[in-house]
């Protein structure tokens, strides 16, 4: 590279990096300021270059910058803020001059993404599916306190993260559990390859731990090159399910190829497709060969210290709940997005807009502007750690949209108030509303080996009662739940409990059927819908650090309804005098009782087996008074995967 000047004659340019005698002359003259001519012979580091002194003279010089890092140019050098020459051939050519300012003019959006990616100097990001294996791990080691900077309530996890935070834990300090330790070995071998990429480690051993850890994996740290780094691989899952009731042994499979690009460890373009054999009755898309696939990773990231950008399909969970999610939780196929995160590990500040499926218009008084709606869903998120003992986050999110709708730019404003603006667009002729969900959420560690989590949604909440349709009972959701680890002192146990309410209506509206909460016919927030609620316990025991079992007792009552079928409008029957109560949840009840046991094995770093036995107990099934249902079924699954890291 050949930098100069604006104005200066070429001939005269500055070369760099400097000609290794031009760096003796540095060198000799930062130890004659330091040490004096004539000195002994001093061996010392200054500004990051080492140089030894024989004779008052330097003798060698040896590069040796911090990462990142490149020496001060030469003094004649001066360039002017608002441009930058680059060489575009061989040396010594006249190069091209930038002007920034200009460029800011013309290309504002290009000039600012060309900026950040340049000055990015962190590692790149991949995020973990929610069904990997990998989260029973990290479930357990986070409550007993060895990943405390871990943020539950703000997933999916991104696997860099994640290899950073197991080389700040001390996972060879003798006072661990040999278990735990092991637990946290198999970890650091499924990141190797983050690990390989990692570029720094916090904390004063951080060094020390990722010597140790590299020499664990034997492998070694990739070098810096300019070159992009490829990992390719995949994962294939394969289950088999056989059922007293149906009577026949059911096989389904899916593979997963993936290929990811990092670049100088800073930007990342990730893909993960999904091939399988077997669809639910939710699924939207098409068949070949009895075969179904769709793009459920895919999109461009990068990230500073304090920001995160993400364009692309991947999945999104807000909330600490551990049986599912009240605002977005991993129910739905994943979205179609931009995201932002901005902020710290104390402070985060996040806004993000779904493109979501379109529906067709089921109102017959929207018709007449068309017969398919588009669909929007935009948000924004403060979350807060607080000594990684108290994490909070407060959401709010709009879904909106419409026949021949666009994107809002009201809701699209990260900073403005969604609820704000809906009231003032509803007096704009042809205004865009929309329908606006509250969560606020917690993620507690006060005592050790204990975690005391929930989330409270608010979809709808009435506070007059002027009209007859204010009698309409408040749409609300809450779960509310505890982890405990090592019970009584049990290595390797965790018990945890869960409690799990949404009240009738929630996540359904009565006109505009486009803003029904939900994604390719899948609700996005608790799986179960609403009109429920919802008993879970479950103890988890790792017998040895690659192999758990794990016993689920789960009891639900389910009033009848769904999110996808038609708004219940009993209450407009009611008169404000007599007002309006209704039991929850609403109608005939159906209850679920489920008791089953899981376990898991690990067999080989590439490979694990998962088996269960579950029974199942339906009364008023379907919810049809009497009708009674019951099943044993037995499961089996198998997660085969691989992949590779090349550098340059």
């Amino acid at each position: 590279m050949v930098l100069r000047d604006r104005g200066d004659d070429p001939a005269g340019a500055v070369r760099w990096p400097p000609p290794v005698a031009h760096l003796r002359g540095i060198a000799g003259d930062l130890h004659r300021r330091i040490s004096g001519a004539g000195g002994k012979n001093p061996s010392r580091r200054v500004s990051g270059l080492e140089v030894a002194f024989r004779g008052g003279r330097p003798d060698t010089a040896v590069a040796d910058p911090p990462r990142g890092h490149r020496p001060d140019p030469p003094p004649r050098f001066r360039p002017d803020p608002l441009s930058m020459v680059t060489d575009c051939g061989a040396r010594g050519d006249p190069g091209v001059i930038l002007n920034w300012r200009w460029m800011m003019k013309a290309f504002p959006i290009p000039v600012v993404l060309v900026v950040l990616i340049g000055s990015l100097a962190l590692p790149a990001q991949e995020t973990l599916p929610p069904y990997h294996w990998a989260n029973r791990y990290l479930e357990y080691l986070k409550v007993r306190g060895y990943l405390p900077e871990l943020w539950v309530i703000n997933r999916p996890y991104e696997r860099q993260e994640i290899a950073q935070y197991l080389l700040e834990t001390d996972w060879e300090d003798a006072a661990l559990p040999a278990q735990e330790r092991e637990m946290l070995r198999i970890l650091l071998r499924e990141f190797a390859p983050e690990v390989r990429m990692v570029e720094a480690t916090a904390g004063k051993d951080g060094g020390r731990l990722l010597r140790r850890a590299l020499d664990m994996l034997q492998a070694e740290l990739l070098p810096e090159t300019v070159s992009p780094r490829i990992k390719a691989g995949g994962f294939a899952e394969g289950q088999l399910s056989r059922s007293r009731e149906a009577g026949v042994a059911l096989g389904q499979g899916a593979v997963h190829p993936q290929l990811g690009l990092f670049w100088k460890n800073m930007l990342t373009v990730y893909h993960n497709s999904r091939i399988f054999n077997r669809a639910d009755s939710t699924y939207i898309g098409g068949e070949f060969a009895g075969l179904r696939a769709y793009v459920e990773q895919g999109y461009a990231a990068f990230r500073r210290p304090w920001l995160r950008v993400k364009f692309g399909r991947d999945f999104m969970q807000i909330g600490p709940g551990r049986t599912g999610q009240l605002l977005i939780s991993d129910n739905s196929r994943p979205f179609d997005m931009y995201s932002v995160r901005l902020g710290t590990r104390f402070l985060q500040f996040s806004f993000w807009g779904f493109m979501l499926n379109r529906r067709s218009v089921g109102n017959p008084d929207f018709t007449q502007f068309g017969t398919v709606a588009n669909r929007y869903l935009n948000g924004h998120r403060v979350s807060l750690n607080l000594g990684n003992r108290v994490f909070l986050g407060v959401s709010e999110v709009v879904m909106y949209g419409g026949p021949n709708r666009g994107w809002e730019l009201g809701f699209m404003n990260p900073i403005g108030i969604y609820y704000a603006h809906n009231v003032n667009v509803r007096s704009e002729p042809g205004g865009a509303e929309g329908n606006i969900l509250l969560s606020f959420d917690w993620d507690l560690y006060l005592f050790p080996d204990w975690e005391i989590y929930g989330e409270f949604l608010v979809d709808d909440f009435q506070i007059e009662k002027k009209t007859v349709g204010d009698l309409e009972p408040n749409e609300l959701g809450l779960i509310a739940g505890v982890n405990w680890a090592r019970p009584l002192g049990l290595v390797g146990g965790l018990v945890n409990v869960e409690y799990v309410q949404v009240r009738n209506r929630t996540y359904n509206v009565a006109l505009r059927d486009w803003e029904k909460y939900l994604h390719r016919n899948r609700v996005i927030g608790y799986a179960l819908g609403n009109n429920f609620e919802r008993w879970q316990g479950s103890v988890t025991y790792w017998l040895r650090p690659d192999a758990s079992l794990r016993l689920v007792v789960d009891l639900v009552r389910q009033g009848e309804g769904s999110v996808a079928g038609p708004f219940n409008t009993d209450f407009m029957n009611a008169t404000l005098e007599e007002g309006y109560d209704e039991p929850f949840p609403f109608g005939v009840v159906e209850r679920t009782f489920q008791l089953g046991v899981e376990g898991f094995y690990r067999p080989h770093p590439l490979a694990n087996i998962t088996a269960g036995v579950g029974l199942i107990d339906i009364g008023n099934y379907r919810h049809r008074e009497g009708a009674d249902f019951s099943d044993v079924t037995l499961r089996a699954s198998v997660w085969v995967q691989w992949s590779r890291l090349w550098s340059r």
